[in-house]
C-alpha cells in the first residue's frame, strides 16, 4: 500500500509527464510551422491534457506556471518555455527512479530517454494502479543521488558546451530529488 509521501510523489510525476508531452507537442507545432492541421491536433491534444488532469484529481496539481502553460492556446509557448518543458524529463526521471519504477538512474552525461519514461507509466494501464505500485527508495539513497546530481550542478551551471547539457540534466534531477526529500522530511540540512 502505497504511503502519501509515495501519492504526493506519484501525482507530481504524473504533472510532469503531462507537461513534457504538452512541451514535445509544443516544439513539433513549431517544427512544422505552425501548420493549421498541425495546431488542431495539438489543441486536441491539449484539451485532452486537461480532461486527463481533472479527471485523476491533478487539476490543482500543476505549479502556476505550469498551469498558465497547459492552459495556453497551442502553438504559443515560447522557444524558452519549449526548451524547459523539454528538460523536464530529467525531473520525471528522476522522480520515476525515486519510486522504484525506473531500475537505474542515468550516468550524469546521459538524459533519460522519454520513450522510456512513457513506458514507465502507461503500462500499468491506469492511474490508480500507477500510484499504487509506487513505493519511495530510502532516504539515503535519495540523499546520494540528489548530492551527486547537485554537486554536477555546481561544477557546470553557466557553463557552455557539453557543461550546459551537464548542468541541465543535473540542474533538473538535482531539483526533483530535493523536492521529494522535502515531501519526505529527509533533507539533509547541510
Amino acid at each position: 500500500m502505497s504511503s502519501p509521501a509515495d501519492d504526493r510523489v506519484s501525482d507530481r510525476a504524473l504533472v510532469l509527464y503531462a507537461f513534457v508531452r504538452r512541451a514535445s507537442i509544443e516544439y513539433a507545432v513549431g517544427e512544422f510551422g505552425h501548420d493549421p492541421q498541425r495546431v488542431g491536433q495539438a489543441e486536441t491534444a491539449r484539451r485532452e491534457t486537461t480532461h486527463w488532469l481533472a479527471r485523476e484529481g491533478l487539476a490543482d496539481a500543476p505549479t502556476e506556471t505550469e498551469r498558465t502553460l497547459l492552459e495556453a492556446d497551442s502553438g504559443t509557448w515560447p522557444a524558452s518555455a519549449i526548451a524547459d518543458g523539454m528538460w523536464r524529463k530529467e525531473a520525471l526521471g528522476a522522480l520515476l527512479w525515486a519510486l522504484r519504477h525506473v531500475e537505474g538512474l542515468p550516468a550524469i552525461d546521459e538524459e533519460f530517454e522519454f520513450s522510456v519514461l512513457h513506458e514507465r507509466i502507461e503500462r500499468y494501464g491506469s492511474v490508480s494502479a500507477f500510484r499504487a505500485n509506487g513505493a519511495l527508495r530510502e532516504a539515503d539513497e535519495l540523499e546520494t543521488a540528489w548530492r551527486e546530481a547537485d554537486t554536477w550542478l555546481g561544477a557546470t551551471e553557466g557553463r557552455g558546451g557539453d557543461d550546459a547539457t551537464l548542468a541541465s540534466i543535473s540542474a533538473e534531477r538535482a531539483r526533483a530529488l530535493a523536492w521529494v526529500l522535502d515531501e519526505t522530511g529527509e533533507r539533509p540540512t547541510a
